[in-house]
């Protein structure tokens, strides 16, 4: 007679559920006491919460206030903090060398820690391994040179030009406030769709794809940018699941991603594809930065879907974080009435006519070099960490050994106000860069990166330098500027950039004879 197998009963059910609960229960106490005490960044300091969970960090990742928290955390611990099991934030300004600079023959690079670009399928600028990034940085290197940017002058001018124009009239000389955020998004995608060659096909920048968005001309953003604006956001819900428990991904993507998610994802791919293959088949009369990438991908270096994704960065980064610079300079000018007073003086003192503020003219300036320097360390458009993963052998920052294979970091924001480095280090003082002020003489300076640092850094910081340059010169020159923003416009949650909201701003016209 064979033995029957008899059901669990009640009891043992009871039983079976509660060695299932004492073991999970165990097993959390034993990781939390091991990050605590015996893990290899135990004697790293930092809150107690962030030390024996990721939750911590995808909660103010969440909350759109992690770069804001370690600024906090730094102020309050030093220049290293732990702010996972596994992860470091650092605010030194040598940090920024240690961690993202060229490293010493035969030590390998710090990689990027796979988190932040986890969803990328194919390498591109963002996600390429080292010597893959070197060869993207060769090709765009053409595009971003000093002699393809003084070519490109005449086209930069223009749109400045038409920038001044469209507020002149939309202010009614100065008597209506005008969001001047939406007018720095409308210039910088005119100026990067012109510069990528992008088709009419679509609702109307000539800098990266040759052929007008017509932003300008018809005061629109194109759809295309309102999606890559969403996606930003996306990819940073993105990265909060990546620090979540398996158990608690799929709930949080759920209540969280928006339900067509899909549907734009393949719009987004559709015009994606129509504008690259637009400039494929229309070269401009003047190179711009897609030319070499699409030799490389006719050279069967490149994929089809790489060069759309390398343009999509381009436009992306290029054109979001100008307009980021430029709002908060403007911003942060008319909060300083003392500042924008002294710039105004210099400015118009310095040009006779609009016509003189040019590439040459503008760098004669040392008070306006002084105040972009200045906002883009206050406010600087990309202000999170960055992490990286230290080799297995581990590697020495700041002085601190960190074991193989943790991610570490500077956090922007963090680096970029932090005391050590700069002398009141959350004010707006112009005068630290302009060798003017002694009190200022000790600050570390290269604490300040808002382009990042080293071989990945922004490869258009070049031209956005530029950009600011020209645009916040012939700002001041052509308008008395008055803030019409109630509140600190800057009090703003950070999804990978700053979330921004509408800066009102009046521009009365200057009368000159």
């Amino acid at each position: 007679m064979a033995p029957s197998i008899s059901t669990p009963g009640p009891m043992n059910l009871v039983v079976l559920i509660g060695v299932v609960v004492l073991s999970a229960v165990v097993f959390c106490c034993f990781i939390l006491i091991r990050n605590l005490y015996f893990h290899p960044l135990s004697k790293f300091p930092g809150p107690k919460i962030a030390a024996v969970s990721n939750l911590w960090y995808a909660y103010v990742m969440h909350r759109g206030v992690a770069p804001i928290e370690m600024s906090k955390l730094h102020k309050r611990y030093g220049p290293v903090i732990r702010v996972a099991p596994d992860e470091l934030s650092f605010s030194s300004a040598v940090a920024f060398k240690e961690i993202y600079g060229h490293q010493k023959a035969g030590r390998p690079e710090l990689v990027k820690d796979k988190k932040y670009h986890k969803f990328v399928p194919e390498p591109i600028l963002i996600n390429a391994d080292r010597e893959y990034h070197g060869t993207l940085r060769k090709l765009l290197s053409h595009g971003f040179s000093e002699s393809a940017l003084r070519a490109q002058e005449a086209v930069i001018q223009e749109h400045v030009s038409l920038l001044m124009q469209r507020l002149r009239e939309h202010g009614h000389e100065g008597q209506v406030a005008v969001d001047v955020l939406r007018w720095y998004n409308v210039l910088q995608l005119q100026g990067f769709g012109d510069a990528l060659h992008w088709p009419h096909v679509y609702p109307p920048i000539k800098l990266a794809y040759g052929q007008s968005f017509g932003c300008l001309a018809s005061s629109s953003i194109h759809p295309y940018v309102e999606f890559m604006f969403h996606f930003i956001k996306l990819a940073s819900t993105m990265q909060v699941m990546q620090r979540l428990p398996a158990i608690m991904k799929y709930p949080y993507a759920m209540w969280t991603v928006p339900k067509d998610v899909k549907a734009n994802v393949a719009e987004m791919k559709v015009l994606g594809n129509a504008k690259v293959n637009y400039r494929m088949e229309n070269p401009p009369p003047i190179p711009d930065f897609m030319a070499k990438l699409i030799e490389a991908h006719r050279e069967g270096k490149m994929t089809f879907n790489q060069l759309v994704g390398n343009s999509d960065i381009l436009l992306g980064a290029g054109s979001e974080t100008t307009a980021t610079a430029l709002s908060g300079l403007t911003f942060l000018l008319m909060t300083h009435p003392h500042v924008l007073n002294k710039l105004t003086r210099e400015l118009r003192e310095e040009f006779s006519s609009a016509e003189e503020i040019t590439a040459v003219g503008v760098n004669k300036c040392k008070y306006l070099l002084g105040v972009i320097e200045e906002g883009l360390r206050i406010y600087p458009p990309s202000p999170a960490t960055h992490p990286r993963y230290t080799p297995s052998g581990g590697i020495t920052i700041d002085d601190n050994f960190v074991p193989g294979n943790m991610a570490v970091g500077v956090t922007i924001l963090a680096a970029c106000v932090d005391e050590a480095n700069f002398v009141d280090g959350d004010k707006f003082i112009p005068e630290r860069w302009t060798g003017e002020d002694s009190r200022f003489a000790g600050d570390k300076k290269q604490g300040s990166q808002p382009f990042s640092y080293g071989p990945r850094n922004c490869a258009g910081r070049n031209l956005a330098y530029l950009e600011l340059k020209l645009i916040i010169a012939n700002l001041v020159w052509h308008f008395d500027l008055e803030n019409c923003h109630e509140g600190d416009w800057m009090d703003q949650k950070i999804y990978m950039v700053w979330q921004k909201g509408p800066l009102m701003v009046k521009l009365k016209p200057v009368k000159r004879s």
